[in-house]
């Protein structure tokens, strides 16, 4: 009798943790659904790319990111890997909450690349397999001007980008972004390149294709020209060459890129 009296009010132990522990889950859950509906873009258009990344990682359990562009977005001219604006910026993020520990950046730059190259099959498949939430895509134009490419041929390259990551990846995030500053005498003395076009003739286009097709998109050279002056930094200072960032302006692209885009809301329009 002792030996029964014993075991069932073991099993009634059992029983009520068993219902607190169902009880403790059914509010996590209750939570996280609670904390999806306030994170889906379906619902609310006040977000952050940080949002949308949590939500992604809420619904999926985990959230990829890819960069597209030129050498100065693979990280030419960092002293490691780790200093690139790539680096900085997955630490960040990863940083941020439990959930965005579970977010991975996949680096597609490739130096020497103009816009029009990257639509090659090659760089355009990389892209796609690693089947990103958001593409980070830098417009490469510091090649397009040093390679002499036509201004016109720069924006329907840049519009044939859109089109094929927007139509080949469903629910894709895009978000165009500026290269970084360089030296006016990178090319010429006189700055201009075959067309007589200057460096910020490339960048001033694309920002102004940006607005006209309501692409999300982010100056990182005047945003890195603001953050130069406020700190008294010289161009000479951040650049490891005439064109590459070095570690400082990696950083500085990092900082402008997570404090001033990433993090605001609506995408950080």
């Amino acid at each position: 009798m002792k030996y029964l009296t014993k075991l069932l009010l073991i099993s009634c132990v059992f029983l009520v943790l068993m219902g607190m522990v169902r009880g403790e889950y059914r509010s996590k859950q209750s939570a996280v659904a609670e904390e999806m509906h306030k994170l889906n873009p379906a619902y609310n258009t006040d977000l952050s790319y940080i949002d949308f990344l949590t939500y992604r990682v809420l619904k999926n359990g985990s959230a990829r990111v890819a960069i597209l562009g030129s050498s100065v977005t693979k990280g030419v001219g960092a002293s490691a890997p780790s200093y690139n604006w790539k680096a900085l910026l997955q630490n960040e993020i990863r940083s941020t909450s439990r959930p965005l520990r579970h977010v991975t950046i996949a680096n597609h730059g490739h130096s020497g690349y103009t816009s029009e190259m990257l639509l090659r099959p090659e760089v355009i498949e990389g892209v796609i397999k690693s089947r990103p939430d958001l593409l980070i895509l830098e417009t490469s134009v510091i090649n397009n001007y040093r390679k002499n490419v036509p201004l016109n041929v720069t924006e329907s390259s840049l519009k044939e980008l859109y089109r094929t990551f927007t139509q080949a990846i469903p629910g894709l995030e895009i978000l165009f972004i500026s290269p970084n500053p360089i030296l006016k005498t990178n090319l010429t003395e006189s700055g201009l390149n075959e067309l007589g076009l200057t460096f910020a003739d490339y960048n001033n286009l694309t920002k102004a294709l940006a607005a006209e097709n309501g692409w999300h998109y982010f100056d990182t050279h005047d945003a890195i020209l603001n953050e130069m002056t406020e700190r008294n930094i010289a161009i000479e200072d951040m650049l490891a060459d005439k064109i590459h960032p070095n570690d400082l302006g990696y950083e500085m692209w990092f900082n402008q890129l997570y404090h001033n885009k990433m993090t605001l809301p609506k995408f950080g329009e």
